[in-house]
C-alpha cells in the first residue's frame, strides 16, 4: 500500500513540474501581447482575372514583413524589398466593435493609406485600402514564420538574370514605352528595379524559379508585382500589374550597354516655352499663406523648384535625397519650394495629406499646394512650362528666377544610376549658384 501510494505521489509530482515547466516556457517564449514577433509572409491578391497570361502567381502580391517588439506591450513593423528597409510605427490593436474581434490597424500616413485586418494566433487577415482613390481597397493575409518570397523551394533556375535589359512595355496598345530592367541574381534570389525616362520602379524583390521571373514591390503606395517566362532564345515574356487597376504585357531581351540616357535625355524632356522668360509661380501653402517665390524670402536667391505629389514613392526618394543634402549642407546658398499635385480631389483632404507628409518627414523647406495630379491639369497651373511630364521633376532657378536645368523622373537609391544623378545635382548647384555670384 506504501508502494502504491508513494507511486501515486511521484507520478503527480512528475506531471506538476512537466506543467510548470511548460508555463515557463510560455511565459519565456511569449513576453509580448499582440503578434508574434519575427518574418511574416504577406499577400496581396490583386486580382483572379488571369485571361491573356499563363500567370503561376495567379495575380498574388507576396512580400515580407518583421514585427519587432520595442517593449512588451509595442511593436513596429519593417518591410523587406530587397535592400530596402521601411519602418512602419503608426500601429494600433483593438477590438472592433462592428465585429467584436481582434483588430489591428497598421497605417502608412505619408501615402495616405492603411491595412485593416483581424488577426488571430500567427494569423492576419483583412484589406490593404488606399484612401487617395475612391473604393480602393485590396484582400490581404499575412502568416507568421513564413520567410519565402514566392516559393518555398524553388525549382532552380534555367538562366541567370544578371544585368541590363531592354524591355517593352503596353506592347498590346499602340502606344508602347521601354524601361530598363536591371537584376542581381544568386542562385534562385532575384532582386532589381525597372527604369524608364521619368523614374524607376524601386526596389523589387523575387525569385527565378525554373523558367520563370517573379518579382514584386509594396511599400504602403506601390503594389507591383511581375512575371515572366524565359524563353529558349533567353528573352522574356510577361505581365506586370500595378495593385487591382491596371495590368499590362511586357518583354525584354539583354542588352548590357544599355543606359538610362538612352531612353531620354532627362534634361531635355521638361523645357521652358520661351528660355527668356521668368520662372514664377504664387501658390497657396497647406496653412492658406499664398507664397510668391519672387518676393519675400525667395527674392533675390538661386530657387529649386519640385514638383511633386504625396502619393508618390519616387518623389519620396527624392525628398529624402533633398533632406540629406541639407543635413550636409545647412546654408546650401539656395532655396528649395515644393509644389504638391495630389490624388485627392477633395481640397480639405489633399492639403492635409500634404500637412501630413511634410511633418513626417520633418521637411524645412515650403510645399505649396498646386492643384491635381492629372498632368493636363498640372500643365495648366504651370503654363510657362511645355509639359507635366513626370513626378518629381527638379528646376534649377538662378537668383533672377530664370530656369538653368529642369530634370524630369528620378533615378533613385534601387537604380545605377542614382551616384550619376547626386553628380549631376551638385553641378547644376554650382552652376544655379555661381550664376548669382
Amino acid at each position: 500500500m506504501l508502494v502504491k501510494n508513494h507511486n501515486r505521489m511521484r507520478i503527480i509530482l512528475v506531471l506538476f513540474f512537466i506543467v510548470l515547466t511548460q508555463i515557463s516556457c510560455l511565459k519565456l517564449g511569449a513576453p509580448f501581447k499582440g503578434l508574434p514577433p519575427g518574418i511574416w509572409r504577406g499577400v496581396l491578391y490583386l486580382s483572379d482575372d488571369l485571361s491573356g497570361f499563363d500567370e503561376k502567381s495567379n495575380g498574388e502580391l507576396p512580400f515580407n514583413f518583421e514585427v519587432i517588439y520595442d517593449t512588451p506591450d509595442s511593436f513596429h513593423i519593417v518591410i523587406h524589398n530587397g535592400e530596402e528597409r521601411i519602418i512602419v510605427n503608426d500601429i494600433r490593436m483593438g477590438t472592433d466593435r462592428r465585429t467584436a474581434r481582434d483588430t489591428l490597424w497598421i497605417d502608412f500616413p505619408v501615402y495616405d493609406s492603411h491595412i485593416k485586418a483581424q488577426y488571430e494566433e500567427d494569423a492576419i487577415e483583412g484589406f490593404w485600402v488606399a484612401r487617395n482613390r475612391k473604393d480602393y481597397q485590396i484582400k490581404f493575409k499575412a502568416l507568421n514564420g513564413h520567410t519565402n518570397r514566392f516559393f518555398q523551394l524553388p525549382d532552380p533556375p534555367k538562366a541567370d538574370l544578371s544585368g541590363k535589359w531592354e524591355c517593352t512595355f503596353e506592347e498590346e496598345t499602340d502606344h508602347p514605352y521601354k524601361t530598363i530592367g536591371d537584376f542581381k541574381q544568386n542562385g534562385n534570389e532575384l532582386t532589381g528595379t525597372f527604369m524608364s525616362n521619368t523614374g524607376d520602379d524601386r526596389f523589387l524583390e523575387g525569385q527565378v524559379n525554373g523558367d520563370r521571373l517573379y518579382l514584386s514591390t509594396f511599400d504602403g503606395s506601390h503594389a507591383y508585382l511581375y512575371e515572366a517566362k524565359i524563353l529558349p532564345d533567353g528573352s522574356l515574356t510577361g505581365i506586370y500589374r500595378s495593385g487591382k487597376h491596371y495590368k499590362t504585357y511586357w518583354s525584354g531581351h539583354r542588352n548590357d550597354t544599355l543606359q538610362a540616357k538612352d531612353l531620354g535625355d532627362p534634361f531635355s524632356l521638361t523645357k521652358m516655352k520661351d528660355a527668356s522668360e521668368r520662372f514664377t509661380i504664387a501658390l497657396p501653402d497647406p496653412e492658406g499663406n499664398i507664397v510668391d517665390i519672387s518676393k519675400g524670402r525667395y527674392a533675390g536667391k538661386p530657387k529649386i523648384i519640385q514638383i511633386m505629389g504625396t502619393w508618390c514613392p519616387n518623389c519620396r526618394d527624392e525628398t529624402n535625397f533633398l533632406l540629406e543634402y541639407l543635413a550636409k549642407h545647412p546654408e546650401p546658398g539656395f532655396e528649395i519650394v515644393g509644389i504638391s499635385f495630389e490624388r485627392h480631389t477633395d481640397e480639405a483632404k489633399a492639403i492635409n495629406a500634404i500637412k501630413t507628409y511634410r511633418d513626417k518627414l520633418k521637411i524645412p523647406y515650403s510645399i505649396l499646394y498646386g492643384g491635381s495630379n492629372d498632368k493636363a491639369k498640372a500643365s495648366l497651373v504651370l503654363p510657362m512650362l511645355n509639359n507635366v511630364m513626370a513626378y518629381p521633376t527638379l528646376i534649377f532657378l538662378d537668383a533672377d528666377d530664370k530656369v538653368v536645368s529642369i530634370h524630369t523622373g528620378f533615378e533613385g537609391p534601387a537604380t545605377s544610376g542614382y551616384k550619376e544623378f547626386k553628380d549631376e545635382f551638385d553641378l547644376l548647384v554650382k552652376k544655379m549658384t555661381q550664376v548669382h555670384e
